[in-house]
C-alpha cells in the first residue's frame, strides 16, 4: 500500500489542522467501491477467517463502510461487537444480531442498545477501528474524543486492531502523544498489512 500523495499539514502540523485535512481528503475518495474492496481484503484474510470475535464499528458520514463484513461475520455465526460512547469517554462493546434494533448518539452515530449484551475488549480476537487518517507505524487520527485511545488498551495480548482506511489517508507520520494507542494492521482499497515496528 503506498501512501497519500499529498503530504498533509506536514511534520510541524498539529492534529487539528490534520483533522481539516484529513476530513477533505476523505470527502474526495469515499464511495461504495472502497468498502467494497476493503470488504473484500477482509474477507479472505485468514485473521478474520478464523476470528471467532470480531468488534466492528457502525459507519458514519465518509467512513468506510463495513456493512459486507458484518453481514459475513454474522452469517458465518462469529461473535460481531459493535460500540456505545459513554459521556465519559468510553467506548463499551455490545453483540450485534441481525436484525438487532439501533439508535442513534447525540454524535450522529448508531449504536446497539443499551441494553445489548456486553462484550468485554479482550474476548475479541480483532477490531476493526475508524479514524481520519492513520500512519505508517499505526498512529491514529481521530476525532479528538480519545475513545480509541482507552478501548485498544483492553484488547487482549495477539488480537489485532486493524486500521480500516482508504490508502489516500495513510501518511508517512502523524502526530502522536504518549497516550495515544496505536493499531496493529492497516486495511485500504489494496489490501492488508501488518505496520511498521517504531516508536
Amino acid at each position: 500500500m503506498g501512501t497519500t500523495s499529498t503530504p498533509g499539514p506536514g511534520p510541524d502540523g498539529d492534529k487539528p489542522a490534520w483533522r481539516a485535512w484529513a476530513r477533505e481528503a476523505r470527502s474526495a475518495v469515499a464511495g461504495e467501491g472502497l468498502g467494497a474492496a476493503v470488504a473484500g481484503h477482509l474477507l479472505a484474510w485468514d485473521r478474520y477467517l478464523s476470528a471467532r470475535a470480531l468488534g466492528v464499528y457502525l459507519a458514519f458520514g465518509t467512513e468506510v463502510d463495513l456493512s459486507a463484513v458484518i453481514a459475513h461475520a454474522q452469517a458465518a455465526g462469529k461473535l460481531v461487537a459493535a460500540p456505545r460512547a459513554l459521556p465519559d469517554g468510553r467506548l463499551t462493546l455490545h453483540a450485534l444480531r441481525p436484525g438487532d434494533a439501533l439508535e442513534r448518539h447525540r454524535f450522529g452515530q448508531s449504536e446497539p442498545l443499551a441494553g445489548a449484551p456486553v462484550v468485554a475488549p479482550a474476548d475479541l480476537d480483532l477490531v476493526l477501528v475508524p479514524g481520519l487518517a492513520f500512519d505508517e507505524r499505526g498512529h491514529r487520527l481521530g476525532y479528538g474524543r480519545g475513545y480509541y485511545d482507552r478501548l485498544l488498551p483492553l484488547l487482549r495480548p495477539g488480537a489485532a486492531a486493524v486500521g480500516v482506511t482508504p490508502s489516500a489517508l495513510v501518511v508517512p507520520a502523524l502526530p502522536a502523544e504518549a497516550h495515544d494507542s496505536r493499531v496493529t494492521h492497516l486495511v485500504t482499497e489494496h489490501g492488508v498489512r501488518a505496520v511498521a515496528d517504531g516508536p
